[in-house]
């Protein structure tokens, strides 16, 4: 058996698997296998999303463009502003939003989400 090569995504680009594009921004999939799931998120001009997200797993979102408002439904949290570079780790159940910050900004803010897979966490 041949090993896999290795696969360089480039996520600034929107390289992915595949992609879709709702009304609170574009999610490209780059990768879902070992029990992981990894996607990029493009947010620009885009709602706010006025629902709360949350995961049943720990979730990582590392900025790699612009900004990015996260919001907690728990309001012990406070809102935070992640900037480009910084990695924010999602505790499991933690409900949250995400957008472009500043909103009038021009440009895009994009992130790449890791967490376990579905059927990965569903065995939890």
């Amino acid at each position: 058996m041949q090993p896999e090569e290795p696969r360089i995504y480039n996520v600034l680009r929107g390289d992915a698997t595949a992609t879709r594009t709702t009304s609170y921004g574009s999610v490209g999939q780059v990768f879902s296998g070992e029990g992981i799931e990894a996607v990029w998120v493009s947010k620009q001009g885009e709602e706010v999303d006025p629902n709360w997200f949350s995961q049943k797993t720990v979730d990582l979102i590392l900025v790699v463009k612009g900004q990015l408002r996260v919001e907690f439904e728990n309001s012990r949290f406070l809102p935070r502003t992640l900037d480009a570079g910084e990695l924010l780790v999602l505790p499991p159940e933690t409900r949250c939003r995400a957008y472009r910050w500043p909103r009038d900004r021009i440009e895009a803010t994009v992130f790449v989400a890791v967490y376990p897979s579905a059927a990965e966490a569903s065995q939890h």
